[in-house]
């Protein structure tokens, strides 16, 4: 789908912002040129554009790899979990392959870019899926007998830990043709995820599925200009959007409407629809890392300090005020319900991931769109993590060797360097920014909530379950956060240097 080059090139400048270090400074960015995305994702030259070329445009960044390739239409088949219930969703793994052409954005850029890679290459892409608490012991089983029927695999993060200890996945900072520092792989996850040199997985342009699992916040547009609240958009932009200011917002619009004295859901109004997620998720807005790397690149608990407890302890306050509405709390209840208490306006704000947006598109209620707040107005920037729950990141079998480990390498890098842009821009621009979001402002927004993504190994790896504990310390009024993690500290500890121990051994 052909777009004017000022659309492309705000579009590139934006997924620049994306692939930088949720820690660095978000001002030192390099500015990509703009760029015609009907050209080929490769050229006659592997390096450079012609002189030609570089006379009259300002050159694109290329893959370097070969332009063209014949594998005998060889399969690269990749492997993702599935889940019967989000079936009809976009949870559902939509950025792989594409039968046919439908109208449907998503779908039309992913199948033209599929035919351009498999006609440049003389390969074939192909797609099996697996429930996803059954896709773990698959590819397990995979590697055990030595068998070599999947080329990438998607295991569901939340499962995945025990395949990331360098003996069942490849290290993709050694995979030829895979260029871990090219703006199609997200450099912030890169470098977090990445311990003693090995990366088992990492986030590329090749999929929406993990931009779609990001954190975010809606909000009612009508709720809140019936209650004449301050223009959001604004103090976002101010630096001012935090925990203290979406409290004091959500604690007034909260209404019992039957006067009962009681707070139901679908009977009053509450000030905020979440979710225990919402634990983690306001943590890592914070900017808070629970794991970190020490000086040689080790994973390392680093939870802990003054400011992480306070957090916790606020965090696990906001949750236990009667305008917060937890629906992990009432029983039977899934993250659809609270979505559409949010749609019949039963709550001005709605802790969501960013698949919501688009799960929307079809609802009457005028929304928009805002970052997870931050702690406090002091702190650099607005931070959004990335679920571990509803998305997966390519893995490559450490059965895959020689020749079809070069192609699997050479087709991955290929369809991440086309869909930077093709897919992305088309996901950015058009499904979020205009299709499915309501207004400018929201579309800025999401601007600053992905281009700000965290991917903290603890929650990616869960060490000791503490992740998982975590979670759970919203749904408790227990704020004795230092004793909690007193009691988890040794068993973590443990668990990273036993992972990081078992990847040294590996490699």
């Amino acid at each position: 789908m052909k777009k004017s080059n000022k659309a492309v090139s705000l579009a590139l400048v934006m997924l620049m912002l994306l692939s930088s270090c949720a820690g660095g400074n978000e001002n030192n960015v390099e500015t990509l040129p703009s760029t015609d995305t009907t050209k080929p994702v490769v050229t006659e030259d592997t390096t450079a554009a012609s002189e030609s070329e570089s006379e009259t445009e300002e050159e694109k960044i290329l893959p370097d790899i070969p332009t063209s390739a014949d594998y005998g239409d060889d399969e690269v088949l990749f492997l993702v979990w599935d889940r019967a219930g989000w079936a009809e969703t976009v949870r559902k793994f939509r950025d792989i392959t594409a039968d046919e052409i439908t109208g449907e954005a998503i779908n039309d850029t992913v199948f033209n870019r599929n035919l351009k890679i498999e006609d440049a290459y003389k390969v074939k892409i192909g797609l099996e899926r697996v429930p996803d608490n059954t896709i773990v012991k698959t590819i397990n089983t995979e590697i055990t007998a030595g068998e070599t029927n999947y080329d990438v695999v998607y295991p569901r993060l939340n499962e995945a830990s025990s395949l990331f200890t360098g003996a069942q996945l490849h290290n993709l900072h050694k995979v030829n043709y895979i260029d871990l520092t090219k703006p199609w792989w997200d450099q912030n996850c890169v470098e977090s995820l990445t311990t003693k040199g090995y990366l088992p997985c990492a986030a590329s342009a090749l999929n929406v599925n993990d931009k779609d699992a990001t954190a975010a916040i809606a909000f009612n547009k009508t709720i809140a200009s019936n209650n004449q609240i301050e223009d959001l958009y604004t103090v976002v932009r101010e630096g001012k959007w935090t925990y203290d200011k979406l409290s004091s917002i959500a604690e007034t619009v909260m209404q019992d409407l039957n006067g009962d004295g009681v707070m139901k859901p679908e009977e009053d109004i509450y000030g905020f629809l979440g979710a225990r997620d919402v634990t983690e998720s306001f943590y890592y807005g914070s900017g808070g890392q629970m794991v970190s790397k020490n000086s040689d690149g080790v994973f390392e608990l680093t939870f802990g300090s003054e400011r992480d407890i306070n957090v916790t302890e606020k965090i696990i306050d906001l949750m236990n005020q009667p305008w917060f509405m937890n629906h992990h709390l009432i029983a039977n209840q899934d993250d659809n319900y609270y979505r559409q208490l949010f749609e019949q306006g039963y709550g001005l704000f709605f802790w969501m991931r960013l698949d919501e947006v688009t799960n929307m598109r079809a609802s009457d209620a005028d929304f928009g769109i805002l970052p997870i707040p931050k702690y406090e107005e002091a702190q650099d920037k607005y931070y959004s993590m990335v679920s571990r729950y509803i998305t997966g990141l390519p893995s490559i079998p450490i059965t895959l060797t020689g020749e079809k480990l070069d192609e699997v390498g050479l087709v991955l890098e290929a369809l991440s360097a086309e869909s930077y842009y093709t897919l992305i821009p088309e996901y950015i621009e058009t499904s979020l920014k205009t299709k499915n979001s309501r207004d400018a402002e929201s579309a800025d927004m999401l601007d600053i909530i992905i281009n700000n993504r965290v991917f903290d190994p603890m929650h990616i790896y869960n060490f000791g379950g503490f992740s998982s504990d975590y979670l759970s310390l919203g749904d408790t009024a227990d704020k004795n956060i230092a004793s909690w993690l007193k009691s988890k500290q040794k068993l973590v500890q443990k668990t990273i240097d036993r992972t990081v121990q078992n990847i040294e051994d590996a490699e």
